[in-house]
């Protein structure tokens, strides 16, 4: 339990340039922020900057959550452990050959080249072993000596051990007994078998998924280990949290446990701040729109609840964990603007990054990128500091944007600054229409909640090029995500393969394997510190109708006496994602899933409003598209609730900037939040 005198919550985002950081002051309700930059190859050192930067006792914080991209980057930087696959006789190929399919994007493509498996075939080795579909088991690894295995496994230096035999979703027990033989064998070495990571049928998706949580695993440890052990020498006594890709937080040992659960740690922690923004903005969809320094991450948001997928891929890799529906582009304020072979202006991937950063941080970087732009256009200032203390240097963007210019023939440089940005803007755009159009919805019914410390610069040309007519921009845009991860519910996600068609299933058959999960998970959750009153449990199946081979997930009450409800509700979801249902169709369940939350309380969250003295810092020329207007800068930390202004503006705060384009109409709501409206476009 929580020290009385432990006043602070923490919440920790690690981006690709900047470590932001939100803390949580529980006695008078305020919150203090930093922005250090992130460390690459040595994260736990900007986080511990970071807490440095805020001046508390470190002693004094009750809870520490922190979003990580530790998995993210071991993975696309091929730097996760030596891991051997062990499987079933015949089935060692399974990883490679995949699902045959020839896809890049979801499009055929006949230069197709299948990645490399993260496994080489020499470490996928097979064993004796068979579990026919209906869970009966024709080869048992009972009496296998798997003393051979594991001195072949210690010469090969392997660090990480992946299990996937076939149909183990049926029934887990010789991969339970392998991992337990492996276990006593290997020592220290991770140990983990599929059906404990997901239990799933498709035994592609549920080996890809092992293998990326084996292979991540030492990488995982070795970081939190190290996170924990700095924290603890700082005099930080409080429990440590990681984001998990579900949208909720894990525990260290959980973390360690299930790596693969890891991924997308800092994006989904805007997601959940989103939600909260909502809340208080009286907002029931939105789309989020993340713009930091390297990319920007989008998720739609409807009825306040984020999307989750349980079919996804990381690279190249299957991963068959429920993870918040986030599209990710490189697309970020220190994205740079380059010429390709056939002569055209392209923007991104690369990204300057913290260090050396564009060129107007004046940390060595001479490329010119997005913030560049910015810059030249007169829509960032020169005369006064950024968050963290940057000083732009507006000459040599000038210099990055001039010799961009020779590049392309010569010219004015602030075209071809506009240019980038609306090249940006449209691959930005197309990020969003991803998970809107592309899911079923159109973006014009939702508000663009703009945050990251590029998000509010942009999110306006972005909402223009898509006509959508409201956009939100919160308090602490910079720190959403850090103020996410502080609100975090602890979550755990369990899943087991069961079912049949509802014709021939009695309903009773399912509260014995509803009573084993919710058994499982409140006692991992009273583990945890969350009682009985903390918790929440909520069942969905995953349906089809009969012939299918995709399913949707539906609420599902494991008391029920009868399936009317439940085909009721998979026919409207049913309706809503394909515009039909078949009522004359058998439907039949695949999957029982169960979200169980450990609640933490909320905090109120009243930002304090400006006394509306001193509003406009300055004016200046900015280009908006077709020419230099003047513009008035507004401060926001002097804006009080309700006050309103008509676009062009520009609003300055700590860890933001919110461009607003000529015409839009901000109105201050009471809750802090900026309701932006676009008179032009219908709502």
């Amino acid at each position: 339990m929580a020290d009385n005198s432990q006043r602070y919550l923490v919440g920790i985002d690690v981006g690709g340039t900047f470590t932001d950081i939100l803390c949580l002051d529980i006695e008078n309700q305020t919150l203090l922020s930093a922005k250090t930059p992130s460390l690459p190859g040595k994260q736990w050192e900007g986080v511990l900057n970071a807490l440095g930067e805020l001046g508390i006792a470190p002693g004094d914080i009750r809870a520490f959550v922190h979003g990580t991209t530790i998995a993210t980057n071991a993975l696309l930087e091929r730097k996760g452990a030596k891991t051997a696959l062990i499987t079933t006789e015949g089935f060692r190929d399974t990883l490679e050959i995949g699902r045959t399919r020839r896809l890049i994007g979801g499009l055929f493509d006949i230069k197709f080249v299948r990645p490399k498996p993260l496994v080489d075939r020499p470490l996928r080795i097979e064993v004796p072993e068979r579990t026919a579909a209906d869970g009966e088991v024709l080869k048992d690894t009972a009496d296998y000596d798997f003393g051979p295995l594991a001195e072949r496994l210690k010469d090969e230096g392997v660090e990480a051990v992946a299990i996937g035999f076939v149909n183990a979703y049926a029934n887990d027990k010789t991969e339970r007994d392998a991992a337990a033989a492996l276990g006593k064998l290997l020592g220290d070495v991770p140990v983990c078998y599929s059906t404990d990571v997901v239990a799933e049928q498709g035994e592609f998706h549920r080996f890809s998924t092992c293998v990326l949580n084996a292979y991540l695993t030492p990488v995982v440890i070795k970081y939190l280990e190290t996170l924990a052990g700095e924290l603890n020498d700082k005099g930080v006594k409080a429990p440590v949290n990681i984001m998990g890709s579900n949208g909720g937080a894990m525990t260290l040992p959980q973390a360690a446990k299930f790596a693969a659960g890891t991924f997308l740690s800092g994006p989904v922690g805007g997601a959940g701040g989103a939600v909260r923004i909502c809340e208080m903005a009286d907002v029931q969809d939105c789309i989020t729109f993340d713009m930091g320094g390297t990319s920007t991450d989008v998720a739609l948001i409807y009825q306040r609840t984020p999307r989750i997928s349980h079919d996804n891929q990381i690279d190249a890799y299957p991963l068959q964990v429920p993870q918040l529906d986030i599209h990710t582009i490189g697309a970020g304020g220190g994205s740079i603007a380059w010429v390709q072979d056939d002569g055209t202006l392209e923007v991104g991937p690369q990204s300057a990054g913290a260090l050396p950063g564009p060129a107007c941080y004046g940390r060595g970087g001479t490329e010119p990128t997005i913030s560049d732009a910015n810059l030249v256009l007169g829509r960032l200032p020169t005369e006064r500091t950024l968050s963290g203390g940057l000083q732009l240097d507006k000459a040599a963007s000038e210099a990055a944007f001039t010799a961009l210019a020779e590049k392309l023939g010569g010219g004015d440089i602030v075209p071809l600054a506009d240019g980038v940005l609306r090249i940006a803007v449209a691959k930005m755009a197309g990020a969003v229409r991803e998970v809107s159009v592309h899911r079923g919805f159109d973006p014009r019914d939702f508000a663009l909640l703009g945050f990251g410390g590029a998000g509010p610069m942009h999110v306006f040309l972005v909402a223009e090029e898509l006509a959508v007519p409201q956009v939100i921009v919160p308090r602490y845009p910079g720190h959403l995500s850090a103020l996410g991860q502080l609100l975090a519910d602890q979550r755990l996600d369990s899943v087991r393969a069961w079912g049949g068609k509802l014709s021939a299933v009695d309903p009773a058959e399912l509260k014995v394997p509803a009573n084993e999960m919710k058994s499982d998970a409140s006692k991992s959750l009273a583990e945890a510190g969350f009682g009985p009153d903390k918790q929440t449990h909520s069942f969905t199946v995953d349906m089809r109708y009969v012939g299918q081979s995709y399913t949707l997930s539906v609420p599902m009450d494991e008391n029920a006496s009868n399936w009317d409800g439940v085909r009721k509700a998979f026919a409207q979801r049913h309706t809503e994602t394909f515009g039909h249902a078949d009522e004359n169709n058998d439907a039949e369940i695949v999957n029982i899933r169960l979200v169980s939350l450990g609640i933490v309380d909320k905090p109120t969250l009243a930002f304090t409003s400006g006394d509306g003295t001193d509003l406009i810092v300055e004016e200046r020329k900015v280009w908006f598209g077709d020419g230099w207007t003047d513009c008035p800068i507004y401060n926001r930390d002097r804006m009080e609730s309700g006050f309103s202004l008509v676009g062009p503006a520009i609003i300055e705060e700590a860890g933001g900037t919110s461009i607003v384009p000529p015409g839009w109409k901000v109105t201050v709501l009471e809750a802090g939040s900026l309701d932006c409206r676009n008179p032009q476009v219908n709502s």
